[in-house]
């Protein structure tokens, strides 16, 4: 199975009422089924969103700790434009993000980026956001560049999309995708400044600026591509919070939680179901803390 395909996502770091933040608009070209995975790595409690056809995750720990990805490798994920099947082995992204957000030290998240369990393995490509609530590491990557690792100003916010920041020549460069990536950038960077408090940043990430169906918002819903989920980190509180539309995915399986028996959790939940990105009222808000 191929872990690379169509992935045009927009990461987001901010620090709002004093707290940290790290949110993504999770846009696919086929329905996901997804869950969230409550357990313990290494010694380390983790919450992160798993996507049970391609292995992908992204989460936080018990140290608020959290990583965030979005693609850059869309050169070849053009070439595919395959809906993912669910034959074959997955791709090792889904477990590098495990092992990122499992570590106990954001050096350590970092390196793990970098270097997949010491081995020689090719660090996590694209765009990634780790941070703990007092520091945001950036890394940028592909398999043409050589990790460029950022430590970023916190009192300013971040939004990262399918173009290269630092490397011009990485990720969409020309024509209507490269439009796309720069105006989500501009329009998502434009939102957070609205937003008053941290939960209401999803929201603010679903805001149309354009037609329907257009590919420049900055939740997606066209043909090719589309906005499954939102995830938004509440570094400072450890609150994890999943908004999933329910039209763009096959099957959410809730919460699994596989913590020992009268372990006393860290990091909270919060799951908000709605039908489309258009929803005015949720269809359920289940909130585990």
């Amino acid at each position: 199975m191929k872990s690379n395909l169509l992935n045009e996502c927009i990461i987001v770091s901010t620090e709002m009422d004093d707290k940290f933040i790290l949110a993504k608009n999770r846009d696919r070209a086929y329905k996901p089924q997804l869950e969230i995975i409550h357990e313990i790595i290494d010694g380390v409690e983790v919450v992160y969103l798993h996507d049970i056809i391609t292995d992908w995750c992204e989460g936080m720990n018990e140290f608020g700790i959290a990583a965030v990805n979005a693609a850059l490798a869309v050169g070849h994920d053009e070439l595919e434009k395959k809906i993912i099947k669910k034959k074959g082995k997955p791709g090792k992204d889904g477990a590098k993000m495990r092992f990122i957000i499992s570590r106990k030290t954001l050096k350590d998240s970092v390196k793990a980026c970098l270097e997949f369990k010491g081995a020689s393995d090719k660090a996590l490509n694209g765009h990634t956001f780790i941070s703990n609530p007092k520091k945001m590491v950036s890394v940028e990557v592909t398999s043409k560049h050589k990790p460029l690792v950022t430590i970023q100003n916190l009192e300013q916010p971040h939004v990262r999309t399918n173009h290269g920041h630092s490397y011009e020549d990485a990720g969409y460069r020309s024509g209507e995708s490269y439009k796309s990536s720069v105006l989500r950038k501009i329009s998502a960077e434009k939102q957070l400044k609205k937003v008053d408090t941290w939960y209401g940043i999803p929201k603010s990430m679903r805001t149309d600026f354009y037609e329907k169906h257009s590919p420049f918002d900055t939740a997606r819903d066209t043909v090719k591509m589309f906005t499954s989920s939102q995830l938004a980190m509440n570094l400072t509180d450890k609150v994890f919070f999943l908004t999933y539309f329910s039209s763009k995915v096959e099957k959410f399986n809730g919460i699994v939680n596989k913590l020992p028996e009268g372990y006393e959790p860290k990091i909270k939940i919060i799951v908000e179901q709605l039908e489309d990105k258009t929803s005015k009222k949720p269809i359920s808000i289940k909130r585990f803390l």
